[in-house]
This record gives C-alpha cells, sequence and structure tokens, in this order.
C-alpha cells in the first residue's frame, strides 16, 4: 500500500514537472536572427561613429593652419589719408597708398603712392614748398618701390617662418594623431565585438544543455512510469533542470548587455545612434587560428620603429621644437633692418618734370635694436634645449614600450593558440566521457548523478574553449595595434 502512495506521489511530481516544461517553451522557443559580420560592424565603425569623424577632422584641422601660417606672406594693401584746413584754404592733404609684398627669405618688397597737395606740404616728401615758399596751393605725386632687408636677426629665420614650418610639420603630427585615434576605436570596438561574440556562444552552450535537461527529465519520467527508474531520480533531474535554468538565465543577460554595449559602436549616416535588435547575432568570421611566424614579428617591429603612429607623433614634436630652438638662436642676434627705395618718380599738375631714376631720387633707412643682457632669448633658448631633450627622452622610452608591447601581444597570441589546442581535445575527451556514461545510463550500469557531473565538465570545457577563442581574436588585433599597423 505504502508502495503504491509513493508511486502515485512520484507520478505527481513528474506530472508537474511536465507542466513546468511546457510553461519553460517560449523561453528556448527558436527566434528568425540576422548575422552581424565582423567586417560590416568594422566598416560602420569607421564610417559613422563620431569619434572617427572626429579624428578625420584632424588633416583638415592641419590644412587649416597651414594655411593660416601662410597668410603672414599674404601682400597686404594699405592706405592712409590725412589733412588740414586753415582759414578756408587747403593746408595740406596727404593720400598714402601702399602694397607690401612679404618674401619666404625674409626680405619685404613695397610699392606706393604719395599723393600730397595744400600750401603747406612737408618738405620731407614734397619740393614744392622751395619753389612758393608757401604761396601756392600746389599737388605733386611720388610714385616709390623699394624693399626692407633684415640684415641680422631675422636673416635665416623668424616668427613668420617659423610658425609656417610648424604648420608644415604639424600636416603629418596630425596624419599619425588620426591613425592613433582610429585603432584604438577599432581596437576597443573589436574587442567588444569579440566579448559579444563570446557571450552568445556561451549562451547557445547554456541553452543546450538547458534543452537537454528538459528532455533528459521527460525520458527519466518515462522510465519511471514503466518501472525502470527510482523515482528519486526525477529529483536529481529536476535539481539538474533548475541549475541549468539558473545558468542560462545569467547568461542570457550577459548577451544581452553585451549587445547593448556593442551598440555604443554603432550609428547611422544621419549621425543617430542605433541600437542592436535582441535577434541580431554574431558571426565566428575572424577567429581562426592563423599561426604567425617570427619573422612576422621581427617585420612588425620593424615597421613600427618606422611608421608607427605614436613613435611619429614624438618625432615630429621633435621637429617643431628644433626648429623653435633655431628661432631662439637667431634672435640671439641684434636686430638691424636696412630700408632702401631706390625707385621714385615725381609727377606735378603745374609741372612736367621726371627727375633721374636710382641715382638721384631715392630714400633709405637703419634701424637698431638689440637687448643688453639678453635675458629673455637666452631663457628661451634655454627653455627649447630642455623641451628637445624631453621630448628625445620620451622617444627613446616610446621605442622601448611599443617594442615591449608587441612581444606582449605575441605572448598573449602564441598562449592562445596553444590553449585552444590544449582546450579542442580536452572538449573532444570530455565529450567521449559524457557519451560513454551516457551509454552505460541506458543500459543501467551509471547514474544520472553522474551523467550530470561529465555534462557539467563538457560544458565548462566548452564555455572555456569559446572564452579562449574570443581572446585569441582580440589578440590578433592587439597585436596590430602594437606594432602601429594601420586597422583602417
Amino acid at each position: 500500500m505504502k508502495k503504491m502512495r509513493f508511486l502515485a506521489s512520484s507520478f505527481r511530481v513528474c506530472c508537474a514537472l511536465v507542466f513546468c516544461f511546457g510553461l519553460n517553451q517560449n523561453f528556448v522557443k527558436a527566434q528568425d536572427t540576422t548575422t552581424l559580420v565582423f567586417d560590416a560592424f568594422y566598416d560602420q565603425v569607421i564610417k559613422f561613429h563620431p569619434l572617427a569623424k572626429v579624428a578625420n577632422l584632424l588633416p583638415e584641422m592641419a590644412k587649416a593652419e597651414l594655411r593660416s601660417a601662410r597668410g603672414a606672406f599674404d601682400p597686404v594693401v594699405q592706405a592712409n589719408m590725412r589733412g588740414k584746413q586753415t582759414n578756408d584754404k587747403n593746408s595740406y592733404q596727404y593720400i598714402e597708398p601702399q602694397i607690401k609684398i612679404p618674401t619666404l627669405p625674409g626680405i619685404d618688397f613695397k610699392a606706393g603712392l604719395d599723393q600730397s597737395s595744400g600750401i603747406s606740404v612737408n618738405p620731407e616728401v614734397g619740393k614744392y614748398n622751395e619753389l612758393t615758399g608757401g604761396t601756392r596751393d600746389v599737388q605733386y605725386q611720388l610714385f616709390y618701390a623699394g624693399v626692407s632687408v633684415p640684415l641680422l636677426r631675422g636673416l635665416f629665420t623668424d616668427v613668420r617662418r617659423n610658425e609656417l614650418r610648424h604648420a608644415q610639420l604639424l600636416q603629418g603630427l596630425n596624419q599619425a594623431e588620426q591613425i592613433s585615434q582610429i585603432n584604438k576605436l577599432l581596437l576597443e570596438a573589436a574587442k567588444v565585438y569579440w566579448d559579444w561574440q563570446q557571450s552568445y556562444a556561451q549562451y547557445k552552450l547554456m541553452q543546450e544543455n538547458f534543452l537537454l535537461a528538459q528532455n533528459r527529465i521527460n525520458f527519466i519520467v518515462q522510465r519511471i512510469l514503466a518501472g525502470e527508474e527510482k523515482p528519486i531520480d526525477s529529483v536529481e533531474a529536476w535539481v539538474e533542470y533548475q541549475r541549468r535554468e539558473a545558468l542560462l538565465l545569467e547568461q542570457t543577460l550577459v548577451f544581452q548587455n553585451a549587445g547593448l554595449t556593442l551598440s555604443n559602436f554603432l550609428w547611422n549616416d544621419q549621425n543617430q545612434p542605433l541600437q542592436l535588435s535582441p535577434f541580431v547575432i554574431p558571426s565566428v568570421l575572424g577567429s581562426s587560428i592563423e599561426k604567425l611566424s617570427i619573422d612576422s614579428i621581427q617585420r612588425l617591429s620593424e615597421n613600427a620603429n618606422t611608421a608607427h603612429p605614436d613613435l611619429l607623433k614624438l618625432q615630429f614634436k621633435l621637429k617643431q621644437s628644433e626648429l623653435d630652438r633655431k628661432l631662439a638662436i637667431e634672435n640671439l642676434k641684434p636686430q638691424l633692418n636696412f630700408d632702401y627705395i631706390p625707385f621714385q618718380t615725381y609727377t606735378a599738375g603745374s609741372r612736367d618734370e621726371v627727375d633721374a631714376l636710382f641715382m638721384r631720387n631715392y630714400k633709405y633707412g637703419v634701424s637698431f635694436y638689440s637687448s643688453v643682457f639678453l635675458r629673455k632669448e637666452r631663457g628661451k633658448l634655454q627653455l627649447t634645449n630642455y623641451k628637445i631633450q624631453q621630448n628625445q627622452f620620451q622617444l627613446q622610452q616610446g621605442k622601448r614600450e611599443i617594442e615591449n608591447r608587441i612581444l606582449i601581444a605575441y605572448n598573449q597570441l602564441q598562449t592562445a593558440e596553444q590553449m585552444i589546442e590544449i582546450q579542442q581535445r580536452l572538449v573532444q575527451n570530455a565529450s567521449l566521457l559524457r557519451n560513454a556514461e551516457e551509454m552505460r545510463f541506458e543500459s543501467g550500469e551509471s547514474s544520472l548523478f553522474l551523467i550530470n557531473q561529465r555534462e557539467r565538465a563538457l560544458l565548462e570545457a566548452q564555455s572555456k574553449l569559446a572564452e579562449l577563442t574570443a581572446k585569441y581574436a582580440k589578440a590578433k588585433y592587439q597585436l596590430q595595434w602594437a606594432s602601429g599597423t594601420k586597422l583602417f
């Protein structure tokens, strides 16, 4: 009688379990999915991510800086006008338009037209006062052309030329910065993608094991009802089912959150953020094992020493500091400028006279300036020398860090390759043990507890393999980034 009550109770437990499975069918129901291939994701990030667009502005900003620096050598047109009226008489009126043309060698050309009229024209700019004694309202025009030449300071370089060369170097510096910023963005995007791919692979494993536990309970119930298994085995199956359900829920959350993290890198051509659909899944392309030779590492290291964007930035900054040093040395010289206007032609309203050029009509000027102690100039030179030393030390340290960064990434890649090979064999052996244990169970020589233990070991090995596969894919991009290889 007790046995009949126990069997009835077990039957009710089994029926309840079958009912619970019906409630959880939607949890593992297959949905139509779309695959997001890694290359398509990569291309989307390069084209539309805001940080990629920010980096793409750097070359344009360098062009604008260069255009601004070249503006210091643009021709300049200026004009002055002044006059005076005394007792309703025109004392004087001066109109002085001028054009000045700076040149890269530091010589400035200038030409202009001085037009004067009145009864009190300055003798320095006119000659009719000598003839009229200031009693006639005279008018004359003077056309002139000449040069201004720095003889000491500014002969080899000056602020204008220094800024122009700085702007020319800025183009290379900003290009290197562009590559560095986009490479950093793409490396982060690649890591997030493969984390997402890993979470999906582990989610599928948890889902398969959950379905397996569900099917096994149906199998156990049938065997209990047939009298081939003990009713206590249904409790063992139910406990394992609940454990795997909890694991599946946990991994589902991980996969969902990984998709949300990936959405941070998805934007459209309208600068609008995109949200990843729950039915979009990752691909496994790009995680295939490709062994890297020692020669390849040597080539990557050699390429990094000459073309790594971080080193190029330091080299351009060093060149800019050297330009500043040349300017600081130039500023130690006294300032001595010579102005010479050999070409002057006079024309008068009442007098037709053109004097001889270059011989009788010319104008010159000399200006000199120098600080007595040159403390400002010497301090500037010392400061520039210190900056050059800083840049040199940073360049040496940067080369060292990049070399070790490449070796670290290579070691991670090599270790991941070896661990994947070991883990693949481990998965194969764990699968063999699980299959053998299942065959023994079906023949009545094993227990459900042992099968669950074998499946847990297999699930752990498969999950670890998915983790190592994603780690290998990330290590490949880490190595390319460490060597400064352009990722786009």
